[in-house]
Protein backbone atom coordinates (compact mmCIF):
# COMPACT_ATOMS: atom_id res chain seq x y z
CA UNK A 1 0.00 0.00 0.00
CA UNK A 2 1.36 3.39 -1.00
CA UNK A 3 2.06 5.91 1.77
CA UNK A 4 0.22 9.22 1.41
CA UNK A 5 1.52 12.30 3.20
CA UNK A 6 -0.95 15.12 3.74
CA UNK A 7 0.17 18.57 2.63
CA UNK A 8 -0.57 21.79 4.58
CA UNK A 9 -4.31 22.46 5.05
CA UNK A 10 -5.22 19.59 2.75
CA UNK A 11 -8.45 18.94 4.64
CA UNK A 12 -9.75 22.01 2.75
CA UNK A 13 -7.16 22.91 0.09
CA UNK A 14 -6.79 20.27 -2.61
CA UNK A 15 -3.99 21.93 -4.57
CA UNK A 16 -2.04 25.13 -5.25
CA UNK A 17 -1.07 26.22 -8.74
CA UNK A 18 0.97 29.14 -10.11
CA UNK A 19 1.25 29.96 -13.82
CA UNK A 20 3.52 32.47 -15.55
CA UNK A 21 2.61 33.78 -19.02
CA UNK A 22 5.53 34.66 -21.29
CA UNK A 23 6.18 35.54 -24.95
CA UNK A 24 9.48 35.53 -26.80
CA UNK A 25 10.53 39.04 -27.75
CA UNK A 26 11.55 38.13 -31.32
CA UNK A 27 8.44 36.15 -32.32
CA UNK A 28 4.93 37.43 -33.21
CA UNK A 29 2.19 36.96 -30.61
CA UNK A 30 -0.29 34.10 -30.92
CA UNK A 31 -2.79 35.96 -33.14
CA UNK A 32 -0.11 36.12 -35.86
CA UNK A 33 1.69 32.89 -35.06
CA UNK A 34 2.34 30.80 -38.17
CA UNK A 35 3.07 27.07 -38.01
CA UNK A 36 6.77 27.86 -38.51
CA UNK A 37 6.82 30.25 -35.56
CA UNK A 38 4.77 27.84 -33.42
CA UNK A 39 7.32 25.09 -34.10
CA UNK A 40 10.09 27.53 -33.15
CA UNK A 41 8.38 28.21 -29.80
CA UNK A 42 8.24 24.48 -29.09
CA UNK A 43 11.78 23.76 -30.26
CA UNK A 44 13.55 26.53 -28.36
CA UNK A 45 11.55 25.98 -25.16
CA UNK A 46 12.18 22.23 -25.26
CA UNK A 47 15.92 22.76 -25.75
CA UNK A 48 16.11 25.12 -22.78
CA UNK A 49 13.96 22.96 -20.49
CA UNK A 50 15.77 19.73 -21.34
CA UNK A 51 19.08 21.49 -20.64
CA UNK A 52 17.92 22.63 -17.17
CA UNK A 53 19.09 20.81 -14.01
CA UNK A 54 15.97 18.61 -13.89
CA UNK A 55 15.36 18.57 -17.64
CA UNK A 56 15.65 14.81 -17.96
CA UNK A 57 12.45 14.41 -15.95
CA UNK A 58 10.35 16.26 -18.55
CA UNK A 59 8.37 14.73 -21.40
CA UNK A 60 7.33 16.70 -24.49
CA UNK A 61 3.74 16.04 -25.59
CA UNK A 62 2.41 17.50 -28.83
CA UNK A 63 -1.37 17.81 -28.61
CA UNK A 64 -1.86 16.78 -32.23
CA UNK A 65 -0.20 13.43 -31.47
CA UNK A 66 -2.49 12.60 -28.53
CA UNK A 67 -5.92 10.98 -28.51
CA UNK A 68 -8.77 13.10 -27.16
CA UNK A 69 -8.96 11.17 -23.88
CA UNK A 70 -5.23 11.64 -23.28
CA UNK A 71 -5.55 15.39 -23.86
CA UNK A 72 -8.52 15.62 -21.52
CA UNK A 73 -6.66 13.67 -18.85
CA UNK A 74 -3.99 16.38 -18.80
CA UNK A 75 -6.71 18.97 -18.18
CA UNK A 76 -8.40 16.86 -15.50
CA UNK A 77 -5.09 16.55 -13.66
CA UNK A 78 -4.59 20.34 -13.99
CA UNK A 79 -1.37 19.92 -16.00
CA UNK A 80 -2.71 21.99 -18.91
CA UNK A 81 -5.66 24.31 -19.51
CA UNK A 82 -8.76 23.64 -21.60
CA UNK A 83 -7.68 26.61 -23.72
CA UNK A 84 -4.54 24.79 -24.84
CA UNK A 85 -6.80 22.27 -26.59
CA UNK A 86 -8.28 25.06 -28.72
CA UNK A 87 -4.91 25.24 -30.44
CA UNK A 88 -4.30 21.48 -30.60
CA UNK A 89 -2.93 21.58 -34.14
CA UNK A 90 0.05 23.70 -33.03
CA UNK A 91 0.26 23.38 -29.23
CA UNK A 92 2.31 21.18 -26.93
CA UNK A 93 3.09 20.64 -23.26
CA UNK A 94 6.11 19.60 -21.26
CA UNK A 95 5.32 17.71 -18.06
CA UNK A 96 7.69 16.63 -15.30
CA UNK A 97 7.62 12.99 -14.20
CA UNK A 98 6.31 14.02 -10.76
CA UNK A 99 3.53 16.10 -12.30
CA UNK A 100 4.53 19.12 -10.23
CA UNK A 101 5.85 21.29 -13.08
CA UNK A 102 4.44 21.72 -16.57
CA UNK A 103 4.98 24.07 -19.50
CA UNK A 104 2.20 24.94 -21.94
CA UNK A 105 3.32 25.96 -25.42
CA UNK A 106 1.36 27.98 -27.98
CA UNK A 107 -1.78 28.58 -25.98
CA UNK A 108 -2.85 32.24 -25.74
CA UNK A 109 0.80 33.08 -25.05
CA UNK A 110 3.95 31.42 -26.34
CA UNK A 111 4.86 29.82 -23.01
CA UNK A 112 3.13 29.26 -19.70
CA UNK A 113 5.19 27.82 -16.86
CA UNK A 114 3.28 26.11 -14.07
CA UNK A 115 4.10 24.85 -10.58
CA UNK A 116 1.51 22.54 -9.00
CA UNK A 117 1.53 21.06 -5.49
CA UNK A 118 -1.06 19.51 -3.13
CA UNK A 119 -2.49 21.51 -0.24
CA UNK A 120 -1.70 25.15 0.46
CA UNK A 121 1.78 25.52 -1.02
CA UNK A 122 1.54 28.62 -3.19
CA UNK A 123 5.02 29.90 -2.39
CA UNK A 124 6.70 26.62 -3.36
CA UNK A 125 4.56 26.34 -6.48
CA UNK A 126 5.60 29.85 -7.51
CA UNK A 127 9.24 29.08 -6.81
CA UNK A 128 9.20 26.08 -9.14
CA UNK A 129 7.57 28.03 -11.96
CA UNK A 130 9.86 31.05 -11.52
CA UNK A 131 13.03 28.94 -11.55
CA UNK A 132 12.15 27.38 -14.89
CA UNK A 133 11.00 30.76 -16.23
CA UNK A 134 14.39 32.25 -15.33
CA UNK A 135 16.27 29.36 -16.89
CA UNK A 136 14.46 29.59 -20.23
CA UNK A 137 14.37 33.42 -20.23
CA UNK A 138 18.14 33.63 -19.73
CA UNK A 139 18.65 31.71 -22.97
CA UNK A 140 15.77 33.15 -25.00
CA UNK A 141 14.63 36.60 -23.77
CA UNK A 142 10.93 37.26 -23.17
CA UNK A 143 9.00 40.34 -24.25
CA UNK A 144 9.34 42.85 -21.42
CA UNK A 145 8.65 46.57 -21.03
CA UNK A 146 10.26 48.64 -18.28
CA UNK A 147 6.92 50.35 -17.55
CA UNK A 148 4.40 47.57 -18.14
CA UNK A 149 6.37 44.46 -17.21
CA UNK A 150 6.00 41.20 -19.14
CA UNK A 151 3.91 41.65 -22.29
CA UNK A 152 1.12 39.15 -22.84
CA UNK A 153 -1.59 38.47 -25.41
CA UNK A 154 -4.32 39.36 -22.88
CA UNK A 155 -3.84 42.78 -21.23
CA UNK A 156 -5.19 41.35 -17.96
CA UNK A 157 -2.04 39.22 -17.66
CA UNK A 158 0.40 42.04 -18.41
CA UNK A 159 2.80 42.87 -15.58
CA UNK A 160 3.98 39.84 -13.66
CA UNK A 161 2.07 37.52 -15.96
CA UNK A 162 1.37 35.50 -12.84
CA UNK A 163 -1.88 33.68 -12.14
CA UNK A 164 -2.10 31.85 -8.84
CA UNK A 165 -4.97 29.66 -7.74
CA UNK A 166 -6.03 27.12 -5.17
CA UNK A 167 -8.67 24.40 -5.45
CA UNK A 168 -10.85 24.37 -2.34
CA UNK A 169 -13.28 21.77 -0.96
CA UNK A 170 -16.00 23.76 0.80
CA UNK A 171 -18.90 21.50 1.82
CA UNK A 172 -19.29 23.30 5.16
CA UNK A 173 -19.68 26.79 3.69
CA UNK A 174 -21.82 25.48 0.83
CA UNK A 175 -24.08 23.55 3.17
CA UNK A 176 -24.51 26.63 5.38
CA UNK A 177 -25.47 28.80 2.39
CA UNK A 178 -22.41 31.01 2.82
CA UNK A 179 -20.86 30.84 -0.66
CA UNK A 180 -22.55 34.04 -1.83
CA UNK A 181 -20.94 35.97 1.04
CA UNK A 182 -17.57 34.34 0.30
CA UNK A 183 -17.75 35.37 -3.36
CA UNK A 184 -18.55 38.97 -2.45
CA UNK A 185 -15.74 39.06 0.10
CA UNK A 186 -13.02 37.76 -2.23
CA UNK A 187 -14.15 40.06 -5.06
CA UNK A 188 -13.29 43.05 -2.85
CA UNK A 189 -9.76 41.64 -2.54
CA UNK A 190 -9.27 41.42 -6.31
CA UNK A 191 -9.83 37.66 -6.35
CA UNK A 192 -12.21 35.44 -8.26
CA UNK A 193 -13.93 32.20 -7.24
CA UNK A 194 -15.31 29.81 -9.85
CA UNK A 195 -15.73 26.13 -10.65
CA UNK A 196 -12.74 23.80 -10.39
CA UNK A 197 -11.69 24.23 -14.03
CA UNK A 198 -11.98 28.03 -14.10
CA UNK A 199 -14.02 30.22 -16.45
CA UNK A 200 -17.31 28.67 -17.51
CA UNK A 201 -16.92 25.47 -15.48
CA UNK A 202 -19.72 24.24 -13.22
CA UNK A 203 -19.26 23.76 -9.50
CA UNK A 204 -19.31 20.05 -8.70
CA UNK A 205 -18.51 18.25 -5.47
CA UNK A 206 -18.32 21.58 -3.59
CA UNK A 207 -14.98 22.25 -5.35
CA UNK A 208 -14.04 25.85 -6.11
CA UNK A 209 -11.08 27.56 -7.75
CA UNK A 210 -9.89 30.77 -6.05
CA UNK A 211 -7.49 32.91 -8.09
CA UNK A 212 -6.10 36.42 -8.49
CA UNK A 213 -7.52 38.80 -11.10
CA UNK A 214 -4.95 41.60 -11.43
CA UNK A 215 -1.28 41.13 -12.33
CA UNK A 216 -0.28 44.68 -13.27
CA UNK A 217 1.42 46.89 -10.70
CA UNK A 218 2.00 44.09 -8.20
CA UNK A 219 5.03 41.93 -7.51
CA UNK A 220 4.96 38.15 -7.78
CA UNK A 221 5.44 37.92 -4.02
CA UNK A 222 2.51 40.25 -3.34
CA UNK A 223 0.13 38.32 -5.60
CA UNK A 224 1.05 34.99 -4.04
CA UNK A 225 1.01 36.30 -0.48
CA UNK A 226 -2.41 37.98 -0.79
CA UNK A 227 -3.95 34.81 -2.24
CA UNK A 228 -2.39 32.71 0.53
CA UNK A 229 -3.79 35.03 3.22
CA UNK A 230 -7.27 34.96 1.66
CA UNK A 231 -7.10 31.18 1.39
CA UNK A 232 -6.16 30.83 5.06
CA UNK A 233 -9.19 32.93 6.00
CA UNK A 234 -11.52 30.78 3.93
CA UNK A 235 -9.96 27.62 5.40
CA UNK A 236 -10.71 28.99 8.88
CA UNK A 237 -14.32 29.76 7.96
CA UNK A 238 -14.79 26.33 6.36
CA UNK A 239 -13.50 24.56 9.45
CA UNK A 240 -15.80 26.64 11.63
CA UNK A 241 -18.80 25.66 9.47
CA UNK A 242 -17.83 22.00 9.71
CA UNK A 243 -17.59 22.31 13.48
CA UNK A 244 -20.99 24.02 13.60
CA UNK A 245 -22.54 21.25 11.50
CA UNK A 246 -21.21 18.65 13.96
CA UNK A 247 -22.49 20.60 16.97
CA UNK A 248 -25.90 21.08 15.38
CA UNK A 249 -26.52 17.38 14.67
CA UNK A 250 -23.49 15.11 14.40
CA UNK A 251 -25.62 11.99 13.99
CA UNK A 252 -27.44 13.49 11.01
CA UNK A 253 -24.17 14.62 9.44
CA UNK A 254 -22.60 11.19 9.91
CA UNK A 255 -25.71 9.51 8.51
CA UNK A 256 -25.66 11.67 5.38
CA UNK A 257 -21.96 11.26 4.66
CA UNK A 258 -21.68 7.59 5.52
CA UNK A 259 -24.76 6.74 3.44
CA UNK A 260 -22.76 8.03 0.47
CA UNK A 261 -19.96 5.64 1.39
CA UNK A 262 -22.40 2.73 1.62
CA UNK A 263 -24.11 3.52 -1.67
CA UNK A 264 -20.78 4.01 -3.43
CA UNK A 265 -19.50 0.64 -2.21
CA UNK A 266 -22.62 -1.07 -3.56
CA UNK A 267 -23.07 0.92 -6.79
CA UNK A 268 -22.79 -0.81 -10.16
CA UNK A 269 -23.25 2.37 -12.23
CA UNK A 270 -21.76 5.78 -11.45
CA UNK A 271 -22.17 8.89 -13.60
CA UNK A 272 -19.64 11.72 -13.38
CA UNK A 273 -22.19 13.99 -11.68
CA UNK A 274 -23.09 11.42 -9.03
CA UNK A 275 -19.43 10.52 -8.54
CA UNK A 276 -18.51 14.11 -7.70
CA UNK A 277 -21.25 14.23 -5.07
CA UNK A 278 -20.15 10.90 -3.54
CA UNK A 279 -16.49 11.93 -3.63
CA UNK A 280 -17.33 15.17 -1.81
CA UNK A 281 -19.25 13.33 0.91
CA UNK A 282 -16.55 10.69 1.36
CA UNK A 283 -13.78 13.31 1.43
CA UNK A 284 -15.76 15.34 3.97
CA UNK A 285 -16.25 12.22 6.13
CA UNK A 286 -12.55 11.36 5.93
CA UNK A 287 -11.56 14.93 6.87
CA UNK A 288 -13.78 14.71 9.96
CA UNK A 289 -12.41 11.30 10.94
CA UNK A 290 -15.62 9.36 10.23
CA UNK A 291 -13.75 7.27 7.64
CA UNK A 292 -10.11 6.27 7.90
CA UNK A 293 -9.01 7.10 4.36
CA UNK A 294 -6.04 9.19 3.12
CA UNK A 295 -7.43 12.42 1.70
CA UNK A 296 -4.59 12.75 -0.89
CA UNK A 297 -5.54 9.34 -2.30
CA UNK A 298 -9.18 10.42 -2.62
CA UNK A 299 -8.12 13.53 -4.54
CA UNK A 300 -6.01 11.50 -6.94
CA UNK A 301 -8.87 9.07 -7.43
CA UNK A 302 -11.22 11.98 -8.13
CA UNK A 303 -9.00 13.10 -11.04
CA UNK A 304 -8.38 9.56 -12.29
CA UNK A 305 -12.11 8.87 -12.65
CA UNK A 306 -12.99 11.94 -14.71
CA UNK A 307 -14.17 11.08 -18.26
CA UNK A 308 -10.88 11.56 -20.13
CA UNK A 309 -8.78 9.87 -17.47
CA UNK A 310 -11.22 6.98 -17.34
CA UNK A 311 -10.85 6.51 -21.10
CA UNK A 312 -7.08 6.38 -20.72
CA UNK A 313 -7.49 3.81 -17.94
CA UNK A 314 -9.65 1.68 -20.25
CA UNK A 315 -7.06 1.97 -23.01
CA UNK A 316 -9.67 2.61 -25.67
CA UNK A 317 -12.65 4.78 -26.55
CA UNK A 318 -15.59 3.86 -24.33
CA UNK A 319 -19.22 4.97 -24.28
CA UNK A 320 -21.10 6.57 -21.41
CA UNK A 321 -22.63 3.33 -20.14
CA UNK A 322 -19.32 1.49 -20.14
CA UNK A 323 -17.69 4.47 -18.40
CA UNK A 324 -20.31 4.38 -15.64
CA UNK A 325 -19.68 0.65 -15.10
CA UNK A 326 -15.90 1.08 -15.06
CA UNK A 327 -16.11 4.05 -12.68
CA UNK A 328 -18.32 2.15 -10.22
CA UNK A 329 -16.12 -0.96 -10.33
CA UNK A 330 -12.92 1.04 -9.92
CA UNK A 331 -14.37 2.98 -7.00
CA UNK A 332 -15.32 -0.19 -5.13
CA UNK A 333 -11.89 -1.70 -5.69
CA UNK A 334 -9.83 1.41 -4.91
CA UNK A 335 -11.86 2.52 -1.89
CA UNK A 336 -11.90 -1.02 -0.54
CA UNK A 337 -8.10 -1.21 -0.82
CA UNK A 338 -7.65 2.21 0.80
CA UNK A 339 -9.98 1.26 3.66
CA UNK A 340 -8.20 -2.05 4.23
CA UNK A 341 -4.84 -0.34 4.30
CA UNK A 342 -5.78 2.06 7.12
Amino acid sequence: MRDYVCAPDQDVVISSRVRLSRNYDDLPFSSKLTREYADEVIDRTARAVFASPHGASFMLLRMADLEEDARNRLVEHHLISYDLLKYASRSAAMVSSAGTVSVMLNEEDHVRFQGLLPGLQLERSAEMALKLDERVGDEFPFAFDSQWGFLTACPANTGTGLRACVILHLPGLSGAGQMGAVMQSVAKLGLNIRGMYGNGSDVQGHLYQLSNVATLGRSEEDVVRSLAVATEEIVGHERAMRENAEKKDMLQLQDTLLRSWGETMQARLMSTKEFMKRYSDIRYAASLGYLHLPVPALDLLMMDLQPGSLGVRAGRLIGEREAEILRANTLREELGALSAGN
